[in-house]
């Protein structure tokens, strides 16, 4: 008789008992469990058969039958699909209270001393969190539960079973929602408004959720998988880790900022530290008035350096912009419209694709390397700059509108711009599949008018004789 393998009645128990252990235990998260755990299933079974093999030497028992072929690919999509679905953020169980429940609104309120406390932590898993300081010696909460349920008797149960404590642990006060304590087939989010001493830090996690937080003087730290957040007037240091985010506003931070993640917009004004952003943002990134260097390493292989932003910088997909900024300056960009103007120190920029102006503004000019694979490079130059200029276009035209200080050489498809005016820095750009065109500050750019095509001759009448050289064949 063919031996038979103990795998599949054992998979029958694992599963049985996952589907006994979710009767017994509602609120256990089994759909995340099994998401992010799935492939121990798989681990398990070759263990298995691994261990038949050698307990019964029967060499009969290694290969996999059609059958177990099939079920590993299907465990295997459907393990690979929960994943995705569980990282998004979507969660089936939900799926029928979310289509046909009802939505019930419960108060907040919950006080606490401040007493001897450096840092309120804030443990809310759903739901917005603004936190305002002020001149007060406790924490206030207020604000709105939010369940959707099926009928008034399961949302009731939640929201007993669901209070907001604050909990005092050494010189933290803790803050928790305990949604944790709600089956997952029901929504539950706690919408918080909170007042605490400005002298305290502000640190809040959760899964989604927005966030603002205003008038602290201690540091503030959100970290949250989806979410928007607004930081105001805060004199400590600022730290986002936000997974994925519509909107980030900060404005008037003494401190440090630390942005990590990815999203959309990006708006910082008047900060006094550090600005470092790691992510792929995708929307519009504007900065103004940030003191200390601005350090991005962003989306489609971005990445921006300069040492401060008296003036402004804007950006999106299709083009930057910046005005008045100290440099240092390091722009590397896959594809993009580039304008700075007054910029000081060095430059060194390096686009893949797009038209580039760059007009410094002042004098002594800065160091400028600047390329561009395709796309048209323009430099504006004081008349009174002193500089050693090298611009060549690989395959385009060089346009002189700067002088005769400037001579144009042409080689093939390569066509040049070199000269010396003074004495200043070294200047050199290039652009690969494009032209590149030098002027002076104040005046216009040369318009290359093509020559019309000449008007065809009218057709000669018969028996004509024919012009002078012209032979008739």
């Amino acid at each position: 008789m063919k031996p038979r393998s103990l795998s599949g009645p054992l998979i029958l128990i694992v599963i049985g008992g996952l589907f006994l252990w979710k009767n017994v235990h509602p609120e256990t998260p089994l759909f995340d469990l099994v998401a992010e755990y799935w492939p121990f299933a798989l681990i398990a079974w070759g263990l298995l058969r691994l261990l038949e093999i050698l307990v019964r030497r029967d060499m009969r028992l290694g290969g996999l039958t059609g059958g177990e072929i099939v079920l590993i690919v299907l465990i295997s999509m459907a393990g690979l699909g929960m994943f995705e679905v569980h990282r998004r953020g979507v969660h089936p169980f939900r799926v029928v209270p979310e289509l046909f429940g009802e939505q019930f609104d419960y108060p907040i309120m919950a006080r606490a001393p401040a007493a001897g406390i450096k840092r309120i932590v804030f443990d809310n898993p759903r739901g917005t969190l603004q936190v305002r300081g002020g001149d007060t010696q406790e924490v206030t909460v207020t604000g709105h539960k939010l369940i959707r349920a099926t009928s008034r008797s399961d949302a009731d149960r939640a929201h007993e079973n669901t209070p907001v404590e604050l909990v005092q642990q050494g010189d933290r006060l803790m803050v928790y929602s305990h949604q944790e304590r709600t089956s997952s087939e029901q929504r539950i989010a706690d919408d918080l408004d909170v007042t605490v001493p400005k002298g305290i830090a502000v640190e809040a996690r959760g899964d989604s959720g927005d966030y603002e937080i205003t008038g602290i003087d201690g540091d503030v730290e959100v970290r949250t998988s989806r979410g928007d957040a607004r930081v105001v007037r805060v004199a400590g240091n600022v730290r986002l880790d936000i997974g994925r985010s519509g909107s980030i506003h900060a404005e008037d931070v003494q401190g440090n900022i630390d942005v990590q993640g990815r999203g959309s917009d990006i708006e910082l004004q008047n900060v006094g530290g550090q600005v470092t952003i790691n992510g792929g943002y995708v929307g519009s990134l504007d900065f103004k008035n940030l003191a200390k260097p601005l350090r991005l390493e962003g989306a489609r292989n971005t990445e921006l350096h300069v040492q401060a932003v008296p003036g402004s910088i804007t950006m999106d997909l299709g083009e930057f912009t910046a005005k008045n900024v100290v440099g240092p300056v390091r722009l590397v960009t896959q594809s993009r419209d580039i304008k700075l103007a007054e910029f000081t120190e060095s430059l060194e920029l390096d686009t893949q694709r797009g038209d580039v102006e760059l007009e410094p503004g002042r004098v002594p000019l800065p160091k400028i390397d600047a390329h561009s694979g395709v796309g048209r490079i323009e430099l504006v130059l004081p008349e009174k700059a002193g500089f050693q200029l090298q611009a060549t276009a690989e395959r385009g035209e060089a346009i002189n509108d700067f002088g005769p200080a400037l001579q144009t050489q042409v080689d093939g498809r390569t066509a040049t711009l070199k000269g010396t005016v003074g004495s200043g820095p070294v200047i050199r750009i290039t652009a690969d599949r494009g032209s590149v065109a030098v002027r002076k500050e104040g005046t216009a750019p040369s318009v290359h008018i093509p020559e019309p095509p000449r008007p065809p001759q009218p057709p000669k009448p018969p028996g004509a004789p024919n012009p002078p050289g012209e032979v008739k064949l």
